[in-house]
């Protein structure tokens, strides 16, 4: 294949998955995909990532390609990472399609043992050469967001106050799924080997790039549902955990002031990363670059019981993004202290109160932000958005 081939294929494989159009783009391709393995991605019927899906047979006939090279290439993309697969509940057939960038791509590369970690820090540290550059659509301003914050499991739904006002209709006063990160969990564990957990990309490449030595948050704690569960474990990217397993990794994460991260829809979640804000590359992007776009924040915001209060500040000290402020009164008996809360600052992302040690701290629903029916809406949505900007 010829240099002038090669560079073809790469612009369109770069495409296809929609990333920049730069020079840094191509560089990562390069890393993830040899020369021929970008000729055969884009030789067949690939077009849409996350929808476009076909078994080794039916994408060799359409690409007119030899079966046995098909086989060979995709099952080898496949254990690095950079190619997804599921079986159709339909037929019972292993159907291949190209995952999103973000996430997808990314996460399943870095994670991966099946890469060396030559290769996997090569990538990491293309792709932070240029992070604004790399991280590309999901940090441009859309009026949609594929990630959205998901309170934390404490307090319980029940004591959650569900405020109803002119904003809110009185049909939603419920705690939904996507709203309640049990509920995504004890969904998810209908089906039997439907959750599986994965380390923690953005503090596997922070250890990998030395940029955050002072994080000791845990590793071991992204979680996978559904359809990419099987994938992940099947390749030696992550093992399958029971519910209650995942429940106790959530509680673990919350008592480290991570803040649960999943995709804006309606339906199956597929993930729940647990993230903090020094290590993570939407929520600390986010609080970087002033670039709040990138994820919708949760649909409540704290109150505070001064009666049941202990004074104790826990809630300002683990607060991810300083919205909490304790702001002292002249009596010494602390009756007339106050705790504000910046509402504008606020992601709702309930780690105040699940780690009030005198239960001091409810949530409130201030706003009905509605999600995506799926995630591939949600995708088009926020591609939608950015063309009409």
């Amino acid at each position: 294949m010829s240099d002038v081939e090669a560079e073809t294929a790469y612009k369109k494989l770069r495409d296809i998955i929609m990333m920049p159009k730069s020079r840094t783009s191509l560089e990562i391709l390069k890393i993830w995909y040899t020369p021929e393995d970008a000729k055969i991605l884009t030789a067949g019927p690939f077009k849409t990532i996350g929808v476009d899906r076909y078994t080794i047979e039916d994408y060799a006939k359409k690409a007119k390609l030899p079966v046995e090279k098909v086989k060979e290439t995709f099952e080898r993309l496949a254990k690095r990472g950079v190619l997804f697969y599921y079986v159709s509940k339909k037929d019972g057939k292993k159907k291949y399609m190209i995952p999103p960038l973000f996430p997808g791509l990314i996460e399943y590369f870095i994670i991966n043992k099946n890469v060396s970690i030559d290769e996997r820090r090569r990538f990491v540290e293309k792709f932070h050469s240029n992070e604004r550059e790399t991280l590309g659509l999901i940090s441009i301003p859309s009026d949609f967001s594929v990630f959205r914050i998901v309170p934390a499991l404490n307090p319980p739904k029940e004591t959650r106050m569900i405020k109803i006002d002119q904003k809110l209709e009185p049909d939603k006063s419920q705690v939904l799924t996507y709203e309640d990160v049990e509920k995504i969990v004890l969904e998810a564990g209908k089906e039997e080997n439907n959750i599986a957990v994965v380390p923690c990309t953005c503090r596997t490449m922070s250890m990998m790039l030395k940029t955050n030595p002072e994080c000791k948050k845990p590793i071991m704690n992204c979680l996978i549902f559904g359809v990419p569960a099987r994938y992940v474990v099947e390749e030696g990217i992550g093992r399958y955990i029971t519910v209650d397993e995942t429940l106790e990794i959530l509680k673990e994460a919350e008592k480290e002031g991570l803040i649960h991260l999943t995709q804006n829809t309606v339906d199956r979640q597929g993930f729940i990363c647990n993230c903090c804000e020094c290590c993570c590359g939407v929520i600390s992007t986010a609080k970087k670059y002033n670039l709040w776009n990138m994820f919708q924040k949760s649909d409540y915001v704290p109150t505070f019981d001064l009666e049941l209060c202990k004074h104790c500040m826990k809630c300002v000290k683990i607060c991810p993004f300083y919205a909490i402020s304790y702001i002292p009164g002249e009596k010494e008996d602390k009756s007339e202290d106050i705790i504000k809360v910046r509402e504008d600052v606020c992601i709702g992302c309930g780690v105040c109160a699940s780690n009030c040690p005198s239960g001091a701290i409810k949530l409130v629903k201030v706003r009905d932000n509605k999600p995506a029916k799926s995630f591939i809406e949600a995708v088009t949505k926020m591609m939608t958005s950015l063309k009409n900007r």
